[in-house]
Order: structure tokens, then C-alpha cells, then sequence
């Protein structure tokens, strides 16, 4: 199999484009090539990325909204099996692997139509929508975490992998913890691709629910979506809590972009 070319989809943000490169350094390291398939989202989280050419998907989420959008996100999605068959009929993959997020599911899709084989990697113990779509398409479906509240035809072509890690996060891992001799606790908050709501809104709580002493003691760096960090540094500053809080922003290398 050296020397031949594997497609990665993946959604556009970082819950589902770290573990796929992960593979990806992983596949490359095995002599393969490795493509990728994503939205124009991977513009923030696509950089370290090691694809040989990366296609942005026309995309959607037929999810939420009223019915015209939902009609316009499927218009959308059909749209991008259209503009991904011919891609998949030029790139020859051996296999495509995706790994959540509405713009795997025009790759995924192309790929079933043109009986190319396909796999799905789900990171959550909950299973989500795209990959639930497209379960009956694949061949195999590794997994993060044993799955909750699946049907038996997705268990039973269910691996549990775990999460690929990234080579820069392995790394990090080997790195000692840092020395609690001055009594400070250095903390890090981070979830979810962009930062998830739910941090935004228990962090700034349970920071105020300590002591002043206890809060004397912590120097946090908080991860949070751009809507949501007005306010989490306002109540930080409220309780006279100095903490660092910023959204994700990587910029993907334009060069290797291509629009299908």
C-alpha cells in the first residue's frame, strides 16, 4: 500500500482535524500520501496540517434553523458530492477516512457511490449526526471511547481505537510538571475546537467561589469563544482575578487550498 494516496475528511475545527492529523502523520510516516477533504473553517486550525493538497468541501449543517435553511444546508451538501466525485475519480484513493463534521459527509458519500472503500473515526462516546449519517456507508468505525446509545449495525463494525494523538502533543506529554514549591498552580482551560460554552460558564464561578487567598495562588489561561469572552474576563476583573483569556487562531497555508 506504500506510495498510495489515502483522503482524510474531516470537519473544520480542531476536535475533528487534530486527531485526523495525527493519521496523517502517522499514514505519511508509512510512505503513504495523505489528502485532505474540510471546510474553509480550516483556515484557523489547518496550519500544522500535513497534507499533500487540501480541498475545501462545499458544506452545511441541515441542522437547526427553519426549513428553508435546512433545505438550503442539504441543496448544499448534495452540492459537494457533486463537486466530489470527479475529486475523488482524479485523487484515486485507496481508502477515505473521515472523522466527523458535515463536511465529511460529501466525501464519505462520493465515496459509497463510487465503491471506493471508507472508514469513520468518532472521538465521542455519543455517537455525532455526520457520522451517524453515515455509518451504513463505511466499512469500519474506529472509536474514541465505547460507544453510548448506539444501534447494534454501528457496534458491531465499532474498534475502539482511542483518540490519535498529534506527534507535537506526545512530545509535550514527556515534558516533566512544573514544581509546586512556590505554591502556584498554573492552569489551563481549554474544550471543544473554539472553546466550549460550558467552561466560559462554571470556570469564572468556581474561580470566584475561592478564596482570596486560594485565588492568590492560581494563574490561569482560559480558552473561550469569541462571544463568550467579554464576559468571562468580566467577571475575572469583577473579582479582581488577573487571568489570560483569548480565542483559538491558526492560519492555514493558503498555498495547498484548492476549492472544489
Amino acid at each position: 500500500m506504500s506510495g498510495e494516496t489515502i483522503l482524510v475528511a474531516a470537519g473544520g475545527t480542531g476536535g475533528h482535524l487534530f486527531p485526523a492529523e495525527a493519521l496523517a502523520h502517522a499514514l505519511i510516516s508509512r510512505g503513504l500520501a495523505v489528502d485532505l477533504a474540510t471546510d474553509t473553517r480550516a483556515e484557523k486550525y489547518g496550519q500544522a496540517f500535513p497534507a499533500r493538497n487540501i480541498y475545501a468541501i462545499p458544506a452545511a449543517t441541515p441542522t437547526g434553523g427553519g426549513v428553508a435553511s435546512k433545505a438550503l444546508a442539504i441543496a448544499t451538501l448534495a452540492r459537494g458530492v457533486l463537486s466530489c466525485l470527479p475529486l475523488l475519480r482524479r485523487v484515486k484513493p485507496a481508502v477515505v477516512v473521515g472523522f466527523g463534521g458535515y463536511p465529511t459527509v460529501p466525501p464519505l458519500v462520493a465515496a459509497s457511490l463510487l465503491n471506493i472503500p471508507a472508514v469513520l473515526h468518532e472521538q465521542n462516546a455519543v455517537m455525532g449526526r455526520a457520522n451517524k449519517f453515515l455509518a451504513g456507508r463505511v466499512q469500519r468505525i474506529a472509536t474514541g471511547f465505547p460507544l453510548s446509545r448506539a444501534d447494534e449495525s454501528i457496534l458491531t463494525k465499532s474498534v475502539v481505537t482511542g483518540n490519535p494523538l498529534r506527534p507535537a502533543v506526545l512530545e509535550a506529554a514527556k515534558l516533566p510538571y512544573p514544581s509546586f514549591e512556590n505554591g502556584a498552580l498554573n492552569v489551563l482551560v481549554t474544550g471543544g475546537s473554539q472553546g466550549a460554552k460550558v467552561f466560559s460558564d462554571i470556570v469564572p464561578a468556581a474561580i470566584e467561589a475561592l478564596s482570596p487567598d486560594e485565588r492568590s495562588r492560581v494563574r490561569l489561561v482560559q480558552q473561550a469563544r469569541g462571544e463568550d469572552r467579554e464576559r468571562v474576563l468580566a467577571t475575572y476583573a469583577r473579582i479582581g482575578f488577573a487571568a489570560e483569556s483569548s480565542p483559538s487562531s491558526r492560519t492555514c497555508r493558503p498555498d495547498r487550498r484548492r476549492i472544489c
